[in-house]
Parts: C-alpha cells; structure tokens; sequence
C-alpha cells in the first residue's frame, strides 16, 4: 500500500509522542508503586481509557472483526460482556482489592487461601499472557502491516511491533502505559468512528446497509444483524452467551491481573470505579466501530466486481481501510491500528513484569531493594516478549481465526480461577486446602475438556462409540467456560469440607480511607444504571 506524506507524517507524529511520554515518565519512576502502579494516583478517564484501549486492540479490530465479516453480529456479543464486568468489578471486586492494598489480583488469593493459591494463579496468569496474550497482539499486529504494508508475510511486522512496544513499556512502568493508552483510545474511537462513516457512506447509508446484509445472507442462513443466535448456533449460541460469556468477562475484567492492574493504579476507589464504567461505554462504542465495519467488509465483498478481496478474513479491516479512506484519514486509521497494537501489548508486558516481580521475585527474595525488583520485572517483560514472538509466528497461524484461538485460550482456563475469587469473596466456607486442590483438578479438568474437543485422536477414545462413549463432553468452548465453572465451584465446596474448616483471613480489613462516600456510591449506581440502560437498548435494536 502507497503511504502519502500526510499519512506518513501523522504515523511518525504519534510514535514521537509515545517516545517522549516514555521518555519524561521514566524519568519519575521511584520505587516498585511507581512502576508497577503508578504510584496509586491515576484519575479515572485515565484508567478508563487504559482499560479500554487494553481490551480493545488490534486483536479486537482484526479478530473480531475478521470474525463478523463470516458470522455476523453476533460476535459483539463479546464486545458488551465486558460492559457486565466492569459493573461488577466496580460494584464488588474493586472494593475488597484497594481496601487490602493489593499489587497484584493473585495477590488476594494469599489473603483469602494461602501463598500457595497465589503463586498457582499467578503461574497461570503469566502462561497465558505468555502464550496468549503477547502472541495474540504481535500476530494481530504482524496481520495488519502485511497487507498495509505489502510485506511477504507477518514476521516482519511482529518484530517492529515487538521492538517498538517493549521497549517503552519496560521502561516508564504502568504510568507510561496509561497516559499513552490514554492517547491511543483516542485514536481508536476517533479512527474507528472514521471508518465507520466513509463505510456508511459507501453503501449509501444505515438502511441501505441493512438491505443488503439481508439479501446477502439468504432465507436459510444466519441472520447476520441479531446478537441473540438460535441454540444449535455453531459459533455464538445464546445460552453460550448468558453462560460462558459471563465466566469470560468476570475472568478478564474483574480477575485478570492485565485488566484490574488499571484500576489499582486509581487514587481512590470511586476513581477506580467510573474508570469501569467509561470502559464499559466504550465497549459499547466499540460495537458500532469495530463489528459493523466488519459487516460493511462482508457486502463490499460480493458481487461480480467486489470492492475488497482477502484471501483470510483476519485480513478485512486493513484492507478496508485501504479501499476506502481518502489521504489523510489514512494516516489517522493507521496510527488507531498501531495505536490498537501497541496498547494491548505494553499492557501485557507491563500486567508480566508485575507478576512476576512481586509474586515470584520478593517472595523468594525479601530482602531485595525496591530497584531490583524492578529490574527483575523487566528481565522477565523482555524474556516473555522473545517468546510471544516465536508463538505469533508459529503457532498461532495454524488456527482459522485470531479470535477462535483467543477464545478457546479464555474458555478453558478461567473458569476455576473466578469460582475461587468469587466464593472467597461472598462465603467464608471456602478454605485454604480447598481452594489450592480446586486450583489444581479444576484446571486439570479444563485441559482435559480443551484436548477432548480438540483432539481427534483423544475424542474418538473418550466420546466415540469403540471409546469410552461420553459424547456429553462434546460441548461448544463457551458451555465449556461455564461447565468448568459449575464443576469448580462443586469442588471448591466439596474439597473444602472435606480437608476441615480452617478460617480465612478476614477481607474486611484494609485501609478504609480509600473507600467511596456515601455520595460517590450514589454517583456511581446512577452511572452503573444509566450504562446497564444503554446496554440492554443495544440488545434490543438488534435482537
């Protein structure tokens, strides 16, 4: 693709302004708060837009979008779960973290189980950034400058991708990574708000729009405009939606060290609190910015004489925006991708170095100064970035779509991890012995489940009919994350009155002075009922 000058100009304008944000913040960087948390003083539209622009990524703009172009609306429907688990986390996770002072989200295991809990969360956490959420961004990103670019392949877009953000993220901490997040939201709305309307403005408007997607579609196929799908759906069923779907957004946004770490960096826990909820109005901005496009990409594609062609639909939203915007526009769309790329990725590496530092590292090292422990967490970032490389490169092109391996990677595993955050939070019955032996069988259980839909070979020996026959494991990724659930939860349960009543920590404890006024609560249900009523106009227009 022919970058004009403008559009040159305006790409090379935003990575000097994320060089110099680098630059001044590192420069404040004191002590394991600061680069880690960034020194607990964050406002909220700061946090909400790093919560947003970190969920929101490349990922996000190729996957889901890519994902919609072949199964239609319906795969927004992971877009407004979020919209559920900021409220959630505002309304009971976040308290309970900022009121104990946590670093980290495994950090609360410690507190309500015991270390061996966390260190176990933890471990987990930091496989999936590693071979999940680092590799997700890097391919993301590798997609996008192929066809942009004209590169022969993804790798050399993962390695400019990889040496551009680690570098940055390494060095200025979680303070860096939100102010520059701050500025990439602001290029994804405003470049997804762009190519939104050049879109509409192609096709003839949102009518016409509508026409067309139901003349493509067919009587006999998916309607390609509802989020609700019948039950024998095979990529978004509803009850994969009311279930799984939930377990998946508790698990990213009210439990993932990637995503609360933002709201840890707040100053306060009403800061912290409507960061969630900017997030959440965001996600639903995201919907029309992000999916509809991809809708736009599925009738620019037919015909005798189609506007696009792409030869995988991870392909869709760069070649769109080839196709469609003037000079100019260009440049600002292009600067939102990098934007996109550059923000889910100095998050994970940020949300790595953090766990590893102050999970792994100071435990076994108490008396480490503050300063090597942030050396160690760099040393960590950089070793997690050399692998995501090699994983984006790999492994994850063997899968058909980005976000089928993304989802697959977050319907498997964390099922176990929110039962265990969500009865400790709510039940004292839970106890330590039960919690790490949950930990243990309930992701055992999720790997075996992953493998037997998987796996040919294994699903022939467990479901088949010369096999063991139990063709009732056989089930969707999204029943998976909520059957994982229910099975962990049972044993949480189980496990705990089984190996004796011992007590927990009691979570009541903590430093009460960060908490809400009974005024600020009153801000935040108004703004919680207000968002939870755009939410459900959404689901209605497109049901």
């Amino acid at each position: 693709m022919n970058i004009s000058a403008l559009d040159s100009a305006i790409i090379v304008a935003y990575l000097l302004v994320v060089v110099a944000i680098a630059v001044v913040t590192s420069r404040r960087v004191r002590g394991t708060s600061d680069f880690f948390l960034a020194g607990r003083s964050m406002r909220w539209p700061f946090v909400g837009a790093s919560m947003f622009a970190t969920n929101i990524s490349a990922e996000q703009f190729v996957g889901q979008a890519g994902l919609a172009f072949v199964v239609g609306l319906a795969v927004a429907n992971y877009q407004l779960a979020g919209v559920l688990a900021f409220v959630a986390m505002g309304a009971v996770f976040l308290p309970i973290y900022m009121r104990l002072g946590l670093y980290t989200t495994p950090e609360f295991l410690e507190r309500r189980y015991g270390p061996e809990s966390r260190r176990f969360f933890s471990l987990i956490t930091l496989v999936s950034i590693t071979f999940a959420g680092i590799p997700g961004s890097l391919y993301a990103g590798g997609r996008v400058m192929e066809v942009l670019f004209g590169f022969e392949s993804i790798v050399p877009g993962v390695l400019i991708l990889a040496l551009a953000a680690g570098p940055y993220a390494m060095a200025g901490g979680l303070r860096t990574v939100i102010l520059t997040d701050f500025i990439q939201c602001l290029l994804l709305v405003v470049g997804g708000v762009a190519m939104l309307w050049m879109g509409l403005s192609y096709l003839g408007g949102w009518g016409v729009f509508e026409t067309r997607i139901q003349e493509l579609q067919g009587a006999d196929n998916w309607d390609m405009l509802a989020l609700i799908q019948p039950l024998d759906h095979p990529n978004v069923p509803w009850t994969g939606v009311v279930l799984g779907l939930t377990i998946h957004a508790l698990a990213f946004g009210a439990t993932s060290h990637v995503m609360v770490q933002r709201a840890l960096a707040a100053r306060s826990v009403h800061e912290a609190r409507m960061g969630g909820l900017l997030a959440g109005l965001l996600k639903i901005v995201a919907v029309f910015i992000i999916l509809i496009p991809g809708l736009m990409g599925y009738v620019m594609a037919q015909g005798a004489q189609p506007l696009i062609e792409v030869a995988s639909p991870d392909q869709l939203y760069p070649a769109m925006v080839q196709a469609l915007l003037p000079v100019g526009l260009v440049g600002l769309v292009l600067a939102g991708l990098i934007a996109a790329l550059m923000s889910s990725l100095d998050s994970e590496i940020c949300a790595a170095s953090g766990l590893f530092a102050m999970d792994w590292y100071q435990p076994y090292r108490p008396a480490a100064t503050q300063r090597r422990l942030i050396w160690a967490g760099r040393i960590l970032a950089a070793a997690v970035v050399i692998i995501g490389v090699f994983w984006a490169i790999v492994v994850i092109p063997q899968f058909r779509f980005l976000y089928e391996y993304l989802a697959k990677f977050g319907s498997y595993i964390p099922g176990t991890i929110v039962a265990c955050f969500l009865w400790g939070m709510v039940s004292k019955r839970p106890t330590r012995k039960g919690a790490f032996a949950t930990l243990i069988a309930g992701s055992i259980f999720g790997v075996f489940l992953w493998l037997v839909n998987d796996s040919a070979v294994l699903n022939r020996l467990v479901c088949g009919e010369e096999g063991l026959g139990l063709a009732f494991l056989e089930m969707h990724f999204l029943h998976a994350a909520f059957v994982i659930f229910a099975v962990a939860s049972a044993l949480l349960f189980g496990f705990s009155f089984a190996f004796g009543d011992e007590r927990p920590v009691l979570l009541e404890q903590g430093d009460e002075t960060l908490m809400p006024t009974r005024q600020q609560d009153r801000v935040y249900w108004l703004g919680a009922v207000g968002l939870l009523l755009v939410y459900s106009a959404v689901y209605w227009y497109f049901f």
